[in-house]
């Protein structure tokens, strides 16, 4: 009855997570369907535990012992050989359970969150767009309105002169983030690109050079309208983002993004 109450937990986890739109604070959205799968898989295995466990009770009540076959010391035997097995059985069940227990736990009881400013500051800002193995090139990728971050950087990629941009529009989202390399007048608008699931997570900006930079908080999210124009960083040349204008905006339903 445990196994079945932990499996139908971790079902039932896994399909409030896809209700409430979190799953994608975990996994690329192109993955979603397998956590559907996940879910009938989950479901049916414990609804075969509770099956099983009331066939077996039925059976019990059935089937009561025969008082002409029933020998003492065979029966003292037995039940020496059972309860080694029956303890042994259930230090792995235990075990097991437990393993299973704690991503249940950790999914029902512990908010979830997608990746911020803390995160980059382990892993580091990255200057150019990740890249998914079979993905299309970026002459091939149609890119409908505004761009994005990935897809600027993949323009970046693509012509590594940072004065080549001078005087595009941007429009882009993200989050705050600080570097501690940043000027005093700049600031990261911050994404996180996935290519499979938050363990491959690699933080990806665009560089804004502002006077409102000390008034904007880590991790706040904001909509940055503005042009390029090429600076530094690091000792680096790069397009900078000159806005015309920082507003403070929701994050997406869907912070990621996807290579």
């Amino acid at each position: 009855m445990l196994k079945a109450v932990v499996l139908g937990g971790l079902g039932l986890m896994f399909y409030s997570k896809i209700v409430d739109g979190t799953l994608n604070f975990y996994i690329n959205q192109r993955f979603v369907w397998l956590s559907f799968v996940a879910v009938l898989i989950l479901s049916a295995l414990a609804l075969t535990l509770v099956y099983r466990l009331l066939e077996s009770r039925r059976a019990s009540a059935q089937t009561p012992p025969h008082p002409d076959t029933y020998d003492d010391s065979a029966h003292d035997h037995e039940h020496d050989h059972a309860y080694a097995g029956h303890d042994h059985s259930h230090r792995l069940s235990w075990g097991t359970l437990g393993i299973m227990a704690i991503p249940l736990v950790l999914g029902l009881f512990v908010p979830a969150r997608p990746l911020g400013a803390s995160a980059v500051n382990s892993r580091g800002i990255g200057l150019t767009a990740p890249q998914r193995a079979g993905s299309v090139t970026q002459a091939q990728r149609a890119v409908t309105g505004p761009k994005n971050v990935l897809d600027w950087l993949r323009d970046f990629s693509n012509n590594p002169d940072p004065h080549a941009f001078d005087g595009q529009a941007v429009d882009v989202v993200g989050f705050v983030y600080r570097d501690p390399r940043n000027g005093a007048e700049q600031i990261w608008v911050s994404r996180f690109a996935i290519t499979c699931c938050v363990a491959d997570a690699s933080a990806v900006g665009l560089l804004v050079q502002t006077s409102e930079a000390a008034s904007l908080k880590n991790d706040s999210w904001i909509h940055v309208t503005g042009k390029l124009l090429a600076g530094e960083f690091a000792g680096q040349k790069v397009p900078v983002i000159m806005p015309d204008k920082i507003e403070p905006t929701q994050r997406p339903a869907n912070p990621y993004l996807y290579p």
